[in-house]
């Protein structure tokens, strides 16, 4: 899905274009997707410069269709409240304007969740781009990557129990990957008024790739293999069929769902289509609400202790 925004280098002007894709999947154990996703396919091209980019994805928990509602709600809510919040963004102080709309779009979709759910909770990550600039938010455990040439760069942080211990030195992070705990979250949406939002800002680089995914996707194939396929992939909708593939095929236990952008100077060269999304130039983008990836099934789980 190509977007484009003007990008100021410093010594020549040229269009910045985003191409983008998203993608969900049950998974091979699962009944139920919990997880959603939402990209700006349908925003005004106007609002999208003026206000950026924003692309957000939801990992719900809960079970008994309660996790399905809360991702729902977080991307709905989130969508909205951002791009109500910022009028438009201050061309002198950029990263602040939508780290405060973003902040604020999230801690609003808790409300709603605790509202809505009483029990139910999920994850959240969220990426705006806009000119050069990468502002990424997370609660929980689904993660934000930066593929910068052979670097690929986590740029998230997991709100979970292995990770603080991991933050202690306590384990490796090689046994985080097969820690019995490895599930159990400490931050949520939806199961508290104080939530802790972690955020990051990046100046982005053409062929920069952003990817937001699910734990039902990292935690199955690795940085390694996530790396690979990202920087060998003809355009982000073969990259997120490729991983999800490769999700599955490791067995497939939990919800699968990514959103890959790449920061290109180049109009793409062919088309690529998502049972979601289709690519289209941002003229013929209308002016109506985006579609919004509702999941399907629910994944068993138990909250206060927030395990997924």
């Amino acid at each position: 899905m190509p977007d484009k925004v003007t990008l100021q280098p410093s010594q020549k002007k040229s269009i910045l274009y985003y191409h983008y894709a998203g993608l969900t999947n049950t998974g091979m154990v699962r009944d139920h997707n919990e997880d959603a996703y939402l990209v700006p396919a349908n925003k005004d091209a106007d609002i999208l410069a003026n206000k950026g980019y924003l692309y957000v994805l939801a990992d719900g928990m809960g079970g008994h269709q309660k996790g399905e509602v809360a991702s729902a709600v977080t991307i709905e809510t989130v969508n909205s409240e951002y791009y109500t919040l910022v009028q438009s963004i201050d061309k002198e102080e950029p990263e602040k304007a939508i780290a405060e709309a973003l902040a604020n779009a999230i801690e609003k979709a808790n409300l709603q969740v605790m509202d809505v759910t009483q029990g139910g909770g999920t994850t959240v990550v969220a990426a705006v781009l806009h000119d050069d600039l990468l502002v990424a938010m997370n609660v929980g455990d689904s993660r934000a990557y930066l593929l910068r040439g052979s670097e690929l760069r986590l740029i998230s942080k997991d709100h979970s129990l292995v990770s603080r211990l991991v933050e202690m030195g306590k384990i490796s992070q090689e046994d985080a990957m097969t820690h019995p705990r490895r599930n159990v979250l400490y931050q949520a949406l939806g199961q508290g008024s104080d939530v802790d939002i972690h955020i990051v800002s990046e100046k982005l680089q053409l062929n920069d790739v952003v990817i937001l995914c699910s734990d039902g996707l990292w935690g199955e194939i690795g940085d390694a293999a996530m790396k690979e396929v990202l920087a060998t992939a003809p355009n982000p909708l073969a990259a997120a069929e490729q991983l999800i593939e490769m999700a599955n095929q490791s067995g497939g236990p939990d919800n699968i769902t990514t959103i890959i952008i790449q920061v290109s100077d180049q109009p793409p060269v062919e088309s690529y289509d998502s049972p979601s999304r289709s690519p289209q130039p941002v003229s013929e983008i209308d002016d109506t609400q985006p579609s919004i990836v509702v999941p399907k099934h629910p994944k068993p789980t138990t909250l206060p202790e927030t395990e997924k």
